[in-house]
């Protein structure tokens, strides 16, 4: 069995992935916590620390560190991601997706993306929202009247059903380059997504 910082893993392992955007408001929950570069200073523990040291100010006191050069071919945060993969992690919450450059947010997304591709289920909690990234299904809890925005990432995707927003959906097809699914609004606590193709962010605004 794969151990992370003497940590067994197993499928019902949670990594939190903790980057250099926002700091989170809330509390950041997992079974293990992955403080990435200047991610190191947004959170009060990490049982691994990687990056190439660029944003850190502080002393890095974790036993485990990965470190990179400055001059590579992957952001601090996929090779990362990788590890994780590589160790078996199949459900993973990033924090601090948000804030900051917006080349870095994209990349962030896309780096999620990787996730789903892999067999990784992710979220990303954000102080504004939570963005799920999924080509399966979804049920989440919601609070009523939020506002709920599709956004796919893959060129198009294939919508069995949406339900639990006023707008629903039922054997759809959504493309990349449509705004038909921003901005939809739930009207029960609950939504429930299933998707057969493709990869769609699903945005709760809080």
């Amino acid at each position: 069995m794969n151990k992370i910082n003497n940590k067994h893993i197993n499928k019902n392992t949670i990594a939190a992935v903790v980057l250099n955007g926002e700091s989170y408001k809330s509390q950041i929950q997992g079974d293990i916590i992955i403080a990435v570069d200047g991610g190191y200073e947004k959170t009060h523990y990490a049982d691994i620390f990687v990056g190439d040291k660029d944003s850190v100010k502080l002393e890095i006191t974790c036993n485990e560190q990965i470190l990179l050069n400055v001059e590579k071919d992957a952001t601090d945060c996929e090779v990362a991601i990788d590890y994780l993969i590589e160790k078996g992690v199949k459900n993973i919450n990033f924090y601090g997706v948000l804030g900051g450059r917006i080349d870095h947010i994209l990349t962030n997304l896309a780096v999620m993306a990787k996730c789903v591709k892999n067999g990784v289920k992710v979220t990303a909690y954000c102080n504004d929202c939570d963005i799920y990234m999924i080509s399966d299904n979804l049920q989440i809890n919601v609070t009523k009247n939020s506002i709920i925005s599709l956004s796919p990432f893959t060129d198009k995707v294939h919508i069995i059903s949406l339900e639990g927003v006023k707008w629903e959906l039922f054997d759809k097809t959504i493309y990349k380059d449509s705004s038909l699914t921003l901005s939809n609004i739930a009207d029960k606590n609950k939504i429930r997504l299933i998707v057969d193709f493709g990869i769609v962010m699903v945005i709760v605004n809080k």
